[in-house]
């Protein structure tokens, strides 16, 4: 759920900002959960960013849609009893 903020805060305020001047780093700094929350970005966030750094917009909102996916049909899915 925290990587889903951080691609839409991405692809968000990538119309605000020059692409190559805003990383996936700087938006998961700038995500709601960190103001809302008051929690730090995990570490292994941090990671995942580093390795998805340059990500056009067209990838991250591709990922976006994985995710989403994963999550209402794939093995994400909470089983409810």
């Amino acid at each position: 759920m925290l990587l889903r903020t951080v691609l839409t805060n991405y692809v968000f305020m990538q119309e605000r900002h020059e692409p190559s001047s805003y990383t996936l780093i700087e938006a998961s700094r700038d995500a709601l959960f960190v103001t809302f929350l008051g929690m730090d970005t995990p570490q292994l966030l941090v990671d995942i960013c580093s390795q998805l750094n340059g990500l056009t917009t067209h990838e991250a909102e591709t990922i976006l849609e994985a995710l989403q996916h994963q999550i209402r049909w794939g093995n994400a899915r909470q089983v409810v009893n």
